[in-house]
């Protein structure tokens, strides 16, 4: 018995186990564009408004002698409502200017939970401020004003854009592939 040389015997296929991987890229989420550049302007616009109220209206009114005069029963302005509007008001104005914030962070970010986030604090939001409205329409001097019947058309205008922004966040696939980090 010779046995077959090993040179000579049929040689078997190489079989590698490893996998030809493609290499590996970043994908980068799309940019901002669209209606989303209009949201981008509507945020930082927003920041600016919420940032002016709370500065220019709720901030003097605090240390100032102003709410001694709308809480001071003494006093010819007072209301017993005014103690509770202005509190409601300075922590919603508080409230609203730091989730701004929080919701430009996570816009720029791209970040995932935005949408979300967003389609909630819209409408927490509107209902902060028809709250606050309310408050202050309990105080005559405040309903019978120009500035508050102004105020319900801008409420009404805001009711409007919660129906049309919440369900463009939650079903628009632009904001679906933009918001992925």
């Amino acid at each position: 018995m010779n046995p077959e040389p090993l040179s000579e015997s049929p040689q078997k296929e190489k079989i590698s186990l490893e996998r030809p991987q493609a290499p590996w890229k970043e994908t980068k989420p799309p940019k901002i564009r669209g209606a989303l550049i209009l949201v981008a302007v509507l945020l930082i616009f927003n920041l600016a408004q919420n940032l002016a109220y709370f500065l220019g209206s709720m901030a003097p009114i605090m240390r100032s002698s102003r709410w001694e005069l709308f809480t001071n029963p003494n006093s010819p302005e007072f209301h017993p409502q005014w103690k509770l509007v202005l509190i409601f008001d300075a922590m919603t104005a508080t409230l609203i200017l730091f989730w701004n914030i929080v919701m430009l962070v996570f816009f720029f970010r791209k970040k995932r939970v935005f949408p979300k986030l967003i389609a909630v604090s819209i409408p927490i939001i509107f209902l902060l401020i028809l709250a606050g409205h309310f408050l202050s329409g309990l105080i005559p001097a405040v309903a019978g004003s120009a500035a508050y019947a102004k105020e319900e058309t801008a409420l009404i205008m805001k009711f409007i854009g919660l129906h049309i922004w919440v369900p463009y966040f939650l079903l628009s696939k632009r904001v679906e592939k933009t918001f992925v980090c």
